[in-house]
């Protein structure tokens, strides 16, 4: 099993926090259908950077990823260019 929290953030404030515990074939429906719901958030600035905690892995720079819209509120924000 994999336990994830995921969080909504918006103005550097957090708006929503969910926790899924998934097997392997779960993860595997659960990330696109995950992926297009807040890429379409973040897409309509409702939502300003997605978190996603695995929260069994104990290594601290593996346990968090972030993407999002404002790097003012991100740890050493990385720039993509989605053209």
């Amino acid at each position: 099993m994999i336990r994830l929290a995921i969080r909504g953030f918006a103005d550097r404030k957090l708006i929503f926090e969910e926790r899924r515990q998934l097997d392997e074939p779960g993860l595997e429906q659960f990330l696109p259908e995950l992926a297009e719901k807040h890429a379409t958030a973040l897409a309509q600035h409702s939502l300003h950077m997605i978190e996603v905690e695995v929260l069994d892995e104990s290594n601290e720079n593996e346990r968090f990823s972030r993407f999002g819209t404002d790097p003012s509120g991100m740890v050493i924000p990385i720039a993509l260019d989605l053209r």
